[in-house]
């Protein structure tokens, strides 16, 4: 059962079933509940976790509890591979979103894993560059967008397709304010402001248990305004 799941995750295509069969052997499970930390930023640890059920995200927080989320991981994501290529800290805490199921995979095992087939190592890279472009884009949107105009972009990114939408909306789950300023590295109060003008404008709006926001929402807040 692990050998097929394994075969869909990009990191491990490229192996052979006797080898997957040696990886799903040398796995350890862990659950978390959410809201539970895996591991802490700066924590000396190695090992490689693989995604089986759930939700987590990796944060970064300051000393009054403010927290920005870096990266969000699914079913077939893997975090920790930082700390288990060079040995260092881990560079970001990881929080269970929802309950989680997580393979644990030894450093160890994985670099005799990527010694047997290098395509491991292309596969792991290619993430690595892809994760690297992200964090580039956050950095330019922290250092270039207005609050507002980042507020608009994530709501965006995470609308759906809802047979509840109004024509020319999109639906976007219902998230806290708090959570909101997580993503966009912001503070809630400076969300809540946001929040309210975008509304005010028309631009988002509260329907259905669900946020509606314009599909056309960055034209209408203007390309620089400032909210």
């Amino acid at each position: 059962m692990l050998i097929q799941y394994l075969k869909q995750i990009p990191l491990f295509a490229p192996l052979k079933d006797a080898q997957l069969k040696e990886v799903a052997s040398r796995c350890t499970n862990a659950r978390f509940k959410k809201g539970a930390v895996v591991f802490h930023k700066t924590d000396m640890s190695t090992d490689l976790y693989i995604v089986n059920s759930g939700s987590l995200k990796a944060v970064l927080s300051d000393e009054e509890g403010d927290e920005m989320v870096l990266a969000k991981f699914e079913k077939g994501a893997f975090f920790g591979e930082l700390s288990l290529l060079d040995g260092k800290g881990r560079s970001a805490t990881i929080v269970a979103d929802k309950d989680s199921e997580l393979a644990v995979l030894n450093k160890n095992v994985f670099i005799d894993l990527i010694t047997k087939d290098p395509r491991i190592a292309i596969s792991l890279m290619t993430t690595l560059v892809d994760r690297l472009r992200k964090a580039d884009e956050m950095i330019e949107s922290l250092a270039f967008h207005e609050v507002g105009e980042r507020l608009v972009r994530t709501l965006m990114e995470n609308a759906v397709k809802d047979q509840r939408q109004t024509k020319g909306f999109l639906a976007c789950e219902k998230v806290t304010h708090k959570e909101l300023a997580a993503r966009i590295g912001s503070s809630r109060e400076a969300v809540s402001k946001c929040m309210k003008v975008l509304m005010t404008k028309g631009i988002v709006k509260d329907a259905d248990g669900c946020l509606q926001i314009a599909d056309n929402a960055l034209e209408l807040l203007g390309k620089r305004a400032q909210i």
